[in-house]
């Protein structure tokens, strides 16, 4: 008897993970990676703040402009698409997926914190969801 409640529960347990899961994210990888991104938000915001790029700069530009002393904070984004919002001097990083239709990670650049954790959310599509005036003081 007690053998059929152990397979019993155990069935349960494997059918409740498989009807909730159908992520394609790996949660371990996607903390991983923001963690990776406030480092490159607060880049980007340090040369919105005080390089003043030209305000039609494209955003691949953009993070080249701003990674370019340390490069490597670019290489955890390999196979995402990164978007960059500038308000008021301030910058919002914006992580999706590759083909740029489901947000994952978003983040603004003046706080410490990693903001927004949108692939927890289903459903999140690659649009800005914050605003650094909110955030971040003028």
């Amino acid at each position: 008897m007690l053998k059929r409640i152990v397979l019993l529960a155990s069935l349960f347990i494997l059918i409740a993970g498989c009807a909730t899961g159908g992520s394609t994210t790996d949660s371990d990888s996607m903390y991983i990676t923001a963690s990776a991104l406030t480092k490159l938000s607060a880049s980007v915001e340090s040369t919105v703040r005080y390089k003043n790029p030209p305000d039609n700069i494209p955003d691949d530009d953009l993070l080249k402009l701003a990674t370019e002393h340390d490069p490597s904070l670019l290489a955890p984004f390999s196979g995402y698409t990164v978007k960059v919002l500038r308000e008021d001097r301030h910058a919002v990083v914006l992580v999706c997926s590759e083909d740029g239709t489901l947000g994952l990670l978003e983040d603004i650049g003046c706080t410490a914190a990693m903001d927004k954790h949108l692939w927890q959310v289903e459903g999140s599509d690659c649009n800005f969801t914050l605003s650094s005036s909110s955030a971040c003081a003028p």
